[in-house]
């Protein structure tokens, strides 16, 4: 398991400083991930038994923000066999945005891609959710088409892409 501050050095995972750190999720967080998927997306969350069985196929590739102990945001990728990287969810606790956190998970998530020989790596936006759009386009990523109803009618989403380095 990888523990990452924001400056890039190894953090003992005893430490409980305020000193952000960005680790591979565990089993024992679901229950954090599922309380910030609740609070951040609402009807529209993961349910914790979704996260599980998600947990089961992709946990070794999600990662965790964590601050002072407390889990502040979550990462949930998957990799598929064509290459790919899909960030199924990205999320941190309201009262600790506006942080960085977000984007240091999201550099953290092309990062595993990048390491996993991924080719690009994909995640679906709300065309109206423009803080969310801003971060993506900061980063890099790039629309790569939309859906009217992705998550069903009345639920349109872009779909963004950032494009790997050949490997």
């Amino acid at each position: 398991m990888t523990r990452v501050t924001a400056q890039a050095s190894t953090v003992d995972s005893a430490t409980t400083s305020s000193t952000p750190v960005y680790r591979n999720a565990e089993l024992s967080d679901l229950a954090d991930v599922a309380a910030i998927e609740a609070e951040r997306f609402g009807d529209q969350a993961y349910p914790y038994f979704v996260l599980r069985q998600l947990f089961d196929l992709h946990g070794a590739n999600w990662l965790i923000a964590e601050v002072g102990g407390l889990v502040v945001g979550h990462v949930l990728v998957a990799l598929t066999p064509d290459r790919r990287g899909w960030l199924l969810s990205l999320a941190v606790r309201a009262h600790s945005c506006g942080r960085g956190y977000g984007s240091a998970l999201l550099a953290e998530a092309i990062n595993l891609c990048r390491r996993q020989a991924m080719r690009s790596v994909l995640i679906t936006v709300r065309p109206t959710n423009q803080s969310a759009y801003n971060l993506y386009r900061r980063i890099g990523f790039a629309w790569t088409g939309y859906e009217e109803r992705y998550f069903g009618a009345g639920e349109p989403r872009d779909i963004l892409e950032y494009k790997l380095a050949n490997i």
